[in-house]
C-alpha cells in the first residue's frame, strides 16, 4: 500500500496483477516460464546434436544436464506459481543455479578449448611456412 494515498503501487499494472488463485507473479511469469522451457528443449537437442561426434560429447553430455536441471526448475517454479510456497522459490532458485554453474563450466572449457585451437593452428601455420622456407 502506498503511504500518502492508501492505494497498492502496482494496482493496475498486469505484470503485478495479484488474484486468489496463485498467480501473484502476474502475466510476464507464465510467458517467462514458457520462454524457459521453450530454451531448456533447444539446450537439450543441441546437446544431443553435439554428442553426435567423439569430441562434441565433451561439451554435449554437460549441456544435456544442464538442460535438464534448467527444465526441472521451470517444474518447480510451476509449482510455486500454484502454491505460492517460499520453499518451492528457494528450490526453483536452487535448481536454477546449478544449471547456470554447470554452463558456466562448459563455457570456461569451449572458451578454452578455442584458445588452444588458434594457438595451434597458428603454431602449426608457422611451422608450415618455416619448413616450405627452408626447403626452398
Amino acid at each position: 500500500m502506498n503511504e500518502l494515498s492508501g492505494a497498492n503501487q502496482f494496482q493496475g499494472n498486469p505484470d503485478f496483477a495479484s488474484s486468489g488463485e496463485g498467480h501473484g507473479m502476474g502475466v510476464t511469469f507464465g510467458k517467462t516460464l514458457g520462454d524457459m522451457k521453450f530454451m531448456g528443449v533447444v539446450g537439450m537437442v543441441y546437446g544431443i546434436l553435439t554428442c553426435l561426434s567423439v569430441v562434441g560429447a565433451i561439451m554435449g553430455v554437460p549441456i544435456i544436464i544442464a538442460s535438464n536441471r534448467f527444465l526441472e526448475s521451470v517444474k518447480i517454479f510451476e509449482q510455486y506459481r500454484l502454491s505460492n510456497r517460499p520453499e518451492d522459490m528457494a528450490s526453483a532458485f536452487q535448481e536454477l543455479g546449478r544449471s547456470f554453474r554447470l554452463l558456466k563450466i562448459v563455457v570456461m572449457i569451449t572458451l578454452g578449448m578455442t584458445v588452444l585451437y588458434f594457438v595451434g593452428m597458428i603454431l602449426f601455420g608457422g611451422i608450415a611456412m618455416l619448413s616450405s622456407l627452408a626447403g626452398g
